[in-house]
């Protein structure tokens, strides 16, 4: 009778833990991020603790994407080779794809353009609108993964000489560039509108839509600039400068900048900025100013809400050295 009665109250604790258990499963949200949370609240409190850990609910809304910086695909090394490094540039988005990133963000001077300086001929690999087009399209590794692109100084060089926009001849030519404008463009975060957008045919097109996008609530915001002043002693200056420069409406989730060929990250003004590098190895002039070039990838995992705030973002830095010969350079992780 004490068996029947022991083995009638140990079925009960079973059947109450596993209904526990039912409940935290389905109340957990569980992705690769938060299992370890859980594992956690099934162990309960250790070494003699009190109080049972924490579970933080995270948004279940994630992406993945790549930002690479300046190409520069048409100068030419001083060895007589291409500037930009297509090696390491392929190894990168190689690297995206086996990741599942779902897009790409570049920050402009697809190419190197033409009469920057007097002298500037000399050291391009192509000259000429329709040659530079095709050497630019023939020569950008094409994985599939939709690239959201802007153009840079030295694109906007075929702008004011000749009144072409090559960047808009190059996504012309290639399904898989998407061109925002020249100096700076936007592409949200979620799918969805990001589908929205690719139905605008032109950057003309994209900017009324864009506009109309962000005055919705939902979208979480990249903002793509390409700034026109030079580099700062101090990384981070130029960028700070430009955040706290933005009109609140223009204000973005997050910040992707080129141009200075530098690979950073901070956080201000609730923006996540970032500071795209460059695939341009670092050129004679480059070393007459003492100007390093961060040449890589950054991959970004964002989680954002319902509302479009981020509420966590993730990034491993891809970077080589500067004119070193390693051959996968090196991975950082860093939390924000």
């Amino acid at each position: 009778m004490v068996k029947k009665k022991e083995s009638a109250t140990l079925e009960a604790a079973i059947n109450s833990e596993e209904k526990k258990l039912q409940e935290i499963l389905q109340g957990s949200n569980l992705n690769d991020r938060n299992y370890r949370d859980l594992l956690n609240c099934l162990q309960g409190p250790q070494n003699g603790s009190l109080t049972s850990p924490i579970i933080h609910q995270m948004p279940s809304k994630h992406t993945r994407f790549l930002i690479i910086g300046d190409l520069h695909m048409n100068a030419r090394a001083e060895d007589g080779g291409y500037g930009c490094d297509f090696n390491r540039f392929k190894r990168v988005l190689h690297l995206a794809k086996e990741e599942g990133a779902e897009f790409i963000v570049q920050s402009g001077d697809v190419t190197d353009g033409e009469n920057m300086r007097h002298h500037q001929k000399y050291g391009l690999v192509v000259q000429g609108v329709n040659r530079v087009t095709e050497f630019c399209v023939n020569e950008w590794p094409d994985l599939g993964i939709p690239t959201f692109f802007i153009g840079g100084n030295h694109d906007e060089t075929y702008l004011n000489w000749m009144d072409v926009d090559i960047c808009e001849l190059i996504a012309g030519r290639r399904l898989d560039l998407h061109y925002l404008g020249m100096n700076e463009g936007n592409v949200p975060l979620q799918a969805n509108y990001r589908k929205m957008l690719l139905k605008a045919s032109a950057p003309q097109e994209h900017a009324k839509l864009t506009k109309k996008m962000m005055a919705e609530t939902g979208p979480t915001w990249i903002r793509i600039r390409h700034p026109s002043k030079g580099s700062a002693k101090g990384r981070s200056y130029q960028p700070q400068q430009h955040v706290e420069a933005l009109e609140g409406s223009l204000k973005p989730h997050v910040l992707v900048i080129g141009h200075y060929h530098k690979m950073d990250y901070l956080f201000k003004r609730n923006v996540h900025i970032f500071q795209a590098g460059t695939m341009e190895k670092q050129s004679g002039w480059m070393r007459t100013k003492d100007l390093h070039a961060h040449l890589g990838g950054i991959l970004v995992d964002a989680y954002y809400s319902e509302k479009g705030s981020i509420a966590l973002l993730h990034h491993q830095q891809l970077e080589y050295a500067i004119n070193g010969r390693e051959d996968y350079g090196v991975l950082r992780g860093d939390r924000a």
